[in-house]
C-alpha cells in the first residue's frame, strides 16, 4: 500500500514540475514575443513543445483537453 502511495506521490510531483516548466516557458515566450525577441523565442520554443508533449497522456482530463485544444 505504501508503494502505491509513493508511486502516486512521485507521479504527482513530477507532473506538477512539468506544469511549472510549461507555464514558466509560456510566460517567457509571451514576454519575448511582445518585445519582439524572436531569437529568444526560437531557442525556448522547442523545450516548451517537448514539455507540452508530456501532457498528451492527460488529454482525457477535461481541463487539460481544454487547455491543449489549440493543438488538436
Amino acid at each position: 500500500m505504501l508503494d502505491v502511495a509513493k508511486k502516486n506521490l512521485t507521479s504527482s510531483i513530477t507532473t506538477l514540475h512539468h506544469l511549472h516548466l510549461l507555464l514558466t516557458g509560456v510566460n517567457s515566450l509571451e514576454v519575448w514575443i511582445s518585445n519582439r525577441k524572436y531569437g529568444d523565442v526560437a531557442i525556448e520554443l522547442p523545450p516548451v513543445l517537448n514539455v507540452l508533449q508530456l501532457f498528451d497522456d492527460y488529454v482525457h482530463v477535461e481541463q487539460v483537453r481544454k487547455a491543449l485544444s489549440y493543438r488538436y
